[in-house]
């Protein structure tokens, strides 16, 4: 008999029929007992890495000298549905021992209702026997496993494996989800560290879905292009963070450090339930982050799930808790990049997130929407793209605080309707920044940008009837020009008449005549600034197309960010004076 190996409770009966089919001591399995499904999960799996187990045999119902009961065909139902062992393990013939016929164990049994444990019975693989010695040993010698060919067909379309009533389906999701990314980013083992999330991804319920979609893998992948966050500051906001979500997230952005903060959902939860005791402390913590100078904010859309079930049709993309986190944080910044993460793929939901502002979005894997695991693995690497995008445009968030600070005291000093010109024209300017992506966006949010420069030159300065250009209250503008041997900008006293001067001129006298300032570099400067300008809006090659002694290009920043920071800092200082 080696090989065979026998559950027992060590009654009499099972004792004496081990010994009368020659079953030594050390492949007897001592019956256990555990509370929960990962309990017999873990002992299953250990039982295997322990034992060479070619047979089992199993009595259906234990303890033996009870009433009719399914406890051995629950046993049984683990072992084929534990994934983390090898399919030929899982496939191993089980012969259950009972002296009820197939007819009265059906009849007499109170089966579980969501396990279906008695569906066992019809799979390939499985032999059943009286505790006659004869037949018993007649059935092991006959019985043969059920091949890996024949999985799906002949045992998992057979069986009935239900949700548990008491399971709630969110749990479940996001236990799948959970793993499914775990699996691509090489954090498996971390995840099975957790209670919260090993617990449920060891129902039978679960362990039939894995089985069935063929999710689980053995394989150890690494994640050999990993985020680079460095410096980032990074700010997780979700309610099951505390379910898996979270230690998912501290190792995939393992660079930022300390840098990464996630909202700690479990101080407002019950324990037990894992439900919210006091969602508005949660929201209120959440709340608390905005102000602050985040590169990356990941916000769950439906952050109470209590309340905002997912199916229920009644409730529209905006009521939902995280669209109006996400509304609060983008009024305060719009600026900020948002990744929404949402356990549904219903296309408006996603849309409702992205229309408000969120620059992107992450759906987290569920049953219902089941993947391989290379397009688990697509998805996680477009993740990580989009993560990379919001880290290149967060300086957004800085452009646009600054912006808003402009403004603000803009509308201290005057309300006039030339103030209000700037104003206008600083926000669409910034409007034209955060929406590019090409380099000819890029390039029209400067040209707009540049336009304050105008305004400013426009109020400021008007030809007068004798055809000479004057600077409101400051007599006419003079005629001035780069001395290169004084390094400095210069007039001979000449007036400007004529023509409309060039722009930086125009503002060179208001910088020195009209405001009594010296920086010669800073004119200098936004004299290139205003020449970069020109090139794109004429197109001039000349001068785009410049470069330096090194062969970089001078004014191809135009093209970039870059570009628009390097004019708006100058803005700002310009805007300072008025």
């Amino acid at each position: 008999m080696e090989g065979t190996f026998i559950l027992s409770d060590y009654k009499e009966d099972i004792k004496e029929i081990t010994n009368q089919i020659g079953i030594s001591e050390n492949q007897v399995i001592s019956f256990p007992s555990f509370d929960n499904e990962s309990g017999w999960h873990n002992w299953t799996t250990q039982l295997f890495k322990d034992n060479d187990i070619k047979k089992l045999v199993v009595p259906i119902s234990i303890p033996t000298d009870s009433p009719i009961n399914s406890q051995g065909l629950m046993i049984a139902l683990h072992i084929r549905l534990n994934y983390e062992l090898s399919i030929e393990k899982r496939l191993i013939p089980i012969i259950f021992l009972s002296d009820f016929s197939l007819d009265v164990i059906l009849r007499k049994n109170n089966f579980d209702v969501d396990n279906n444990s008695q569906n066992l019975l019809f799979t390939k693989g499985v032999f059943l026997s009286s505790f006659d010695k004869d037949e018993i040993l007649n059935t092991i010698t006959k019985s043969g496993p059920c091949y890996s060919e024949d999985y799906r067909k002949l045992v998992l379309n057979k069986l009935r494996v239900l949700q548990k009533a008491s399971t709630g389906k969110h749990s479940i999701a996001n236990a799948w989800g959970c793993l499914k990314l775990a699996l691509v980013t090489g954090l498996r083992n971390e995840i099975f560290k957790l209670d919260a999330v090993s617990d449920m991804l060891k129902t039978l319920y679960a362990k039939y879905l894995i089985c069935y979609n063929e999710v689980y893998s053995e394989e150890k992948r690494i994640d050999l292009q990993p985020l680079k966050c460095l410096g980032k500051k990074i700010l997780f906001i979700d309610d099951q963070a505390d379910e898996g979500w979270s230690e998912l997230m501290t190792n995939i952005f393992k660079s930022a450090g300390n840098n990464f903060v996630s909202v700690d959902s479990s101080k407002y939860k019950n324990k037990e339930t894992k439900q919210f005791h006091d969602f508005d402390g949660f929201y209120n913590e959440s709340r608390s982050h905005i102000c602050k100078d985040w590169d990356l904010i990941i916000i769950d859309l439906r952050l109470n799930p209590e309340k905002e079930d997912i199916d229920n049709e009644m409730i529209t993309p905006t009521d939902f808790s995280g669209y109006k986190l996400i509304d609060e944080f983008l009024n305060e910044n719009s600026g900020y990049q948002i990744i929404v993460s949402t356990a549904s793929n219903k296309i408006w939901n996603i849309n409702a997130a992205l229309d408000r502002g969120a620059s992107s979005y992450y759906v987290k894997e569920s049953p219902e929407f089941n993947y391989t695991i290379n397009d688990t693995n697509k998805h996680y690497e477009n993740f990580k793209t989009d993560v990379q995008k919001c880290f290149d445009k967060c300086y957004l968030r800085d452009i646009y605080k600054e912006t808003k600070q402009l403004i603000q005291k803009l509308n201290v000093n005057s309300s006039t309707s030339f103030i209000n010109e700037i104003i206008n024209q600083l926000m669409l300017a910034y409007s034209l920044l955060k929406s590019a992506n090409s380099k000819e966006q890029f390039a029209y949010a400067y040209v707009s940008l540049y336009l304050v420069i105008e305004i400013i030159n426009n109020d400021c300065i008007i030809k007068g009837s004798n055809d000479k250009w004057e600077i409101n209250g400051n007599g006419c503008l003079l005629d001035w020009k780069w001395d290169a041997n004084s390094n400095s900008y210069t007039n001979s006293g000449a007036e400007v008449i004529g023509n409309k001067p060039p722009e930086w001129q125009k503002f060179a006298g208001l910088y020195y005549q009209k405001w009594n300032l010296s920086d010669h570099n800073f004119i200098k400067q936004l004299y290139f600034l205003i020449i970069k300008r020109n090139g794109f809006v004429h197109n001039d090659k000349s001068i785009l197309d410049k470069e330096d002694n090194s062969g970089n290009y001078l004014n191809h920043d135009v093209f970039k960010p870059d570009g628009y920071i390097k004019l708006f800092r100058h803005i700002k200082k310009i805007i300072s004076y008025l």
